[in-house]
């Protein structure tokens, strides 16, 4: 194949493996909202342990929940009973959910005020809820149902049930974090996890891994051009650094599956993307693009010595 097929066969190479990327992040997205369930309630059970009812695939089942936060057990046979509550108190100290948003408010004067600790609102809870298929009515489905107030040694944790984002936990050093759905793999137990919060931005994981492939490739393309003076290959090395990028920004979305980080898949596509953009960039820089002799400057070879004329005589037959 020649230099012009080649090049012809890495673009749409590119091309295709962008297009491949982009369905597969867009389906294990899908799909991973799919998974995540319905954290419908949040039962108080065992001392330090909480009882977390789940909705998936039309089917309930709960899991033990321990006062760190780490799902420890899955509860086989019927589902926990027991009323959840909307609003729980230690001594003074009073939270209460309202049942139509993602939403946590706390009193320390017993319930008499109240005011917003937790929430997500406006905007980013526009974006959160455009990420889970077949939602439904969020006020129902994406709200703060219930919740579970522990008294620890050193001071309190919370659990809220938040519909479909799963389940939120207060530590005891008063940060919030958004858990996910408890759920079982290889071993027990693990949370998937909901999906970020973010808006979309430059500085995110996928515009860097974009960028910095794009411009390592343009770097290993033009080092070597700049070197022999030769730019013709430059514009497909820029075509390559281009692509290369895109299919690394790509990469970088996949999503988490199971117990496995989607980093453990997006870092090894990622290098192999820069890797193989490079090499072929390096090599299309040093052997194409070579200046062209230009016709006619070859100097005619000269006579043989021997052959030469000698004191204006003619060289013998």
């Amino acid at each position: 194949m020649n230099r012009r097929g080649q090049v012809l066969v890495v673009l749409l190479g590119g091309v295709l493996l962008s297009g491949l990327l982009w369905s597969c992040t867009s389906g294990t997205a899908g799909q991973h909202a799919d998974e995540l369930g319905e954290v419908t309630a949040v039962l108080d059970s065992a001392p330090g342990t909480v009882v977390v009812h789940v909705l998936r695939r039309e089917r309930t089942t709960a899991w033990r929940v321990d006062d760190s936060g780490a799902a420890v057990e899955w509860i086989e046979g019927e589902v926990a009973a027991g009323t959840p509550q909307a609003r729980q108190c230690q001594q003074d100290l009073c939270y209460r959910v309202p049942g139509d948003a993602l939403r946590v408010e706390q009193s320390t004067d017993g319930g008499t005020t109240f005011g917003t600790v937790w929430q997500v609102s406006g905007d980013a809870y526009t974006r959160l809820g455009a990420k889970y298929p077949r939602l439904g009515d969020p006020a129902q489905h994406l709200s703060s149902q219930s919740l579970v107030v522990h008294a620890v040694p050193s001071g309190h944790v919370v659990f809220v049930a938040d519909g479909r984002d799963g389940l939120l936990y207060r530590d005891v050093r008063g940060a919030w974090h958004r858990l996910g759905s408890p759920d079982s793999g290889e071993g027990c137990c693990y949370y998937e996890p909901p999906p970020s919060l973010a808006a979309p931005s430059l500085t995110g994981l996928p515009p860097l891994a974009g960028a910095g492939t794009a411009a390592v490739i343009l770097l290993l393309g033009l080092v070597p051009a700049a070197r022999k003076r030769a730019w013709r290959g430059l514009p497909v090395v820029a075509a390559v650094a281009a692509l290369g990028g895109l299919n690394a920004g790509i990469a970088a979305t996949l999503q988490d599956v199971g117990m496995f980080p989607g980093l453990m898949y997006s870092v090894p596509l990622i290098l192999a993307v820069t890797a193989g953009g490079g090499i072929f960039a390096h090599r299309l820089a040093t052997t194409d693009g070579a200046p062209l002799r230009r016709a006619g400057t070859e100097q005619a070879a000269q006579p043989d010595d021997a052959a030469s004329p000698v004191d204006g005589h003619d060289p013998q037959p």
